[in-house]
């Protein structure tokens, strides 16, 4: 994404957050004439990272709305890609699902291990919960996963408009629960995921719940330490 024009990687940012926009939506938000916008946009869409489609308004004519390509995934992180797949396939050929599922739990403890230590670090400790979830929000946007933390009628919130791991989520989608489970542990709290990307969804939603411990009764992993995970 870096060596691309920063206007346009702009644009194609806006959009993968927003989902479909106007070229005047667009350019409120970057800074320039609805014409100006609309001229980046043309400009993507013949080279196939933008879509439109007219959209039925409730007073006066439909707009022209814009979206992403798939082609235009290709510029947001994608941290594991196809080899990755391959390899997790060929455990999984040679020695079994269940070899897959405790490679994916590896993965789990050295994420576990780096968030907290990120999350504890002398000097930014959190103090509340809204604190702990706005840093976690920064860690996964810092690992590509282009992460928020919203307040929606004092409920806590994070949004993943980007999954760098999809690929493999669609096909093992015991990395999902693992995730889930991650995010429990370091909030200590209880977390639901309300949108999911795999269903199709356009991001990955997490209502964090402010007065409940975490739930793992739908778990895939093991307490770390030994034993099943205990409500």
């Amino acid at each position: 994404m870096r060596n691309d024009r920063p206007t346009r990687l702009h644009i194609l940012s806006l959009l993968k957050k927003h989902g479909r926009m106007t070229s005047k939506q667009v350019g409120d938000i970057i800074g320039v004439t609805s014409m100006g916008a609309r001229q980046h946009l043309t400009a993507m869409e013949k080279d196939d990272l933008v879509a439109s489609e007219f959209v039925r308004q409730k007073a006066g004519r439909p707009a022209l709305y814009f979206k992403l390509t798939e082609k235009a995934d290709h510029y947001f992180p994608q941290q594991y890609g196809p080899l990755a797949m391959d390899i997790l396939k060929g455990v999984e050929s040679l020695e079994g699902r269940n070899t897959v599922e405790k490679v994916l739990e590896q993965r789990w403890i050295k994420l576990r291990q780096a968030y907290d230590t990120a999350l504890n670090k002398t000097g930014t400790v959190p103090t509340n919960l809204k604190e702990k979830v706005e840093k976690l929000a920064t860690i996964r946007d810092d690992d590509g996963y282009m992460s928020e933390m919203e307040e929606k009628d004092g409920e806590l919130y994070i949004t993943e408009h980007n999954c760098p791991i999809q690929t493999i989520a669609k096909e093992y989608n015991e990395v999902c629960q693992y995730e889930l489970d991650l995010f429990q542990k370091l909030l200590n709290s209880k977390v639901v995921r309300v949108e999911h990307m795999i269903n199709g969804e356009r991001s990955c939603v997490y209502r964090v719940f402010k007065n409940s411990k975490p739930d793992y009764s739908s778990s895939k992993s093991s307490s770390k330490s030994g034993g099943k995970e205990k409500n």
